[in-house]
């Protein structure tokens, strides 16, 4: 028998996409070197001959077996009805292979853009340190602020688009100024341990605002603010929530320790999003990503999600446009922070990211700077008072380690100025754990005594050390105040750990 002869194509008037489906088949029943002649390319179609009578055979073949095996066992009676059933199934069964054709249809999928240079886990870890380097940032920004907490339903508060002077020394100093055309509309400072917020704009909401930085006891969610006596919390809003140091662990990123990498690794995600470029609106892409992880083991020796940092494999340079930040142990989402418009700041070999959005849902604000790159300084030399602030306007004051008080309440009046401190860097030459001192050396020869007290917080990469862990060849950077016999010491951090 010539099988060749038996096979044909025809053209289906259906619609188009099936002449892959013809071209699959073909090459499944091994005729694929047949032409699809007089058919277009959209409409192709293929049937075997063959297939229906094979598939006759076997069944009938099936069926036979059935019919005697029920004759054996049941008799005539038994026997006449099973070979009916059986015949019924042939013939059902042959007339849908007679007219079923097998299709498969080709559907659209989003674009996958294309990488740029592989990246090692490594250089994307020493990407994310080389912004211990920065002692001192201080740019020029428009900005915008929305307050999830004072809004309704679906609909946050949005103030509206101001200047702001935002100015950041490490450790953890912080200062930001806000003006709308020429009217103060904010201004906030932190030293690291408490802050001090003084809101101008609206009318309604002067007020000034200080404590201790914020920590998960202290933080308020929507329900707590809306239902205080408070009346001064539930205007804030969201605001009570806002810290100085936000904003400084999103432009000063933490490096990644020594001690931290062996807890970090990266993977490389795939996410659906809206097509950028121009000329491609309504469109969808897969855009891939390097994703690295920062984990951290608490005293039980459990793992903990603390830091993630999204990379953009489609961009030129790979660059970092997204920082997320856990707490509580349990994957709750605390800051997201993402990076768009990279620059190189003026007299620097510095990048800095041109847009930047500060999203804490939990803590019921967003917010949106967008620098204005000719003002960016690295580095530069800050006066001593930048990062002091005074309530000189009077303003109503909420102190946020206070009690919460009813509307009857009188509000407290003292404004206690933060302490005046010095900063000590350099590098550890000795550390002396019988008189609980570090001697430290500047980059000019000049010696300080680090004098350690039960309070003073040493940490190294954002995490609690002791002065055991703290070694000669460390750099450190501390914050402390001047004592009989040196400097007594508040906040130790060890920024790069000794070979």
């Amino acid at each position: 028998m010539d099988w060749a002869a038996s096979r044909y194509f025809f053209c289906d008037s259906k619609g188009p996409g099936n002449q892959a489906a013809s071209q699959r088949l073909a090459a499944a029943v091994q005729i694929s070197h047949l032409p699809l002649r007089g058919c277009p390319d959209s409409q192709a179609r293929i049937v075997d001959k063959r297939l229906n009578t094979l598939l006759a055979f076997s069944l009938a073949r099936l069926a036979m077996a059935a019919s005697g095996y029920s004759t054996i066992m049941f008799k005539n009676l038994l026997g006449m009805k099973s070979a009916r059933y059986s015949l019924f199934l042939l013939i059902t069964v042959t007339s849908l292979l007679g007219s079923a054709c097998l299709f498969v249809h080709r559907v659209s999928v989003n674009e996958l853009l294309p990488v740029k240079e592989q990246l090692s886990t490594d250089q994307l870890i020493n990407r994310i340190n080389a912004y211990s380097e920065i002692r001192t940032f201080s740019a020029q920004a428009d900005v915008t602020v929305w307050n999830y907490f004072t809004g309704e339903k679906e609909k946050a508060d949005e103030f509206p688009q101001a200047t702001g002077l935002i100015r950041f020394k490490r450790p953890e100093d912080t200062r930001m100024n806000v003006t709308f055309i020429g009217a103060k509309v904010a201004e906030m400072v932190s030293n690291g341990q408490k802050f001090k917020l003084a809101m101008y704009r609206p009318q309604d909401k002067r007020r000034f605002i200080y404590g201790s930085n914020l920590t998960d006891i202290e933080r308020m969610n929507a329900t707590e603010i809306k239902q205080t006596k408070d009346p001064q919390l539930t205007k804030a809003g969201g605001l009570v929530n806002m810290r100085p140091q936000h904003i400084t662990d999103s432009f000063l990123i933490k490096p990644i320790g020594e001690s931290d990498r062996p807890n970090a690794f990266r993977e490389e995600v795939r996410q659906v999003e809206p097509d950028t470029r121009p000329g491609k609106k309504n469109r969808l892409v897969e855009r891939s990503y390097y994703v690295v992880y920062v984990l951290e083991r608490d005293e039980k020796g459990q793992v903990k999600l603390r830091r993630k940092f999204w990379f953009d494999r489609n961009q030129t340079g790979t660059p970092l446009v997204r920082q997320q930040t856990f707490e509580n142990g349990v994957g709750r989402l605390a800051s997201d922070v993402t990076y768009s418009d990279w620059f190189t700041a003026p007299n620097s070999s510095s990048a800095w990211p041109g847009h930047v959005i500060i999203d804490r849902r939990n803590d019921g604000y967003r917010l949106d700077l967008r620098l204005v790159a000719e003002t960016v300084e690295v580095n530069a030399d800050l006066p001593v008072t930048t990062f002091d602030l005074e309530n000189t306007e009077k303003l109503e004051e909420l102190n946020l380690d206070a009690p919460h008080r009813a509307a009857t309440e009188p509000l407290d009046k003292p404004n206690v100025p933060l302490p005046a401190r010095m900063q000590h860097a350099g590098e550890v030459v000795l550390v002396d754990a019988t008189k609980n001192e570090i001697v430290i050396k500047d980059e000019a020869g000049t010696e300080a005594h680090l004098l350690i007290r039960t309070s003073t917080k040493i940490t190294r990469s954002g995490r609690p050390i002791t002065l055991a862990d703290v070694k000669a060849g460390d750099r450190v950077t501390s914050e402390c105040e001047a004592a009989a016999g040196g400097c007594e010491a508040k906040s130790i951090s060890v920024t790069s750990l000794a070979p």
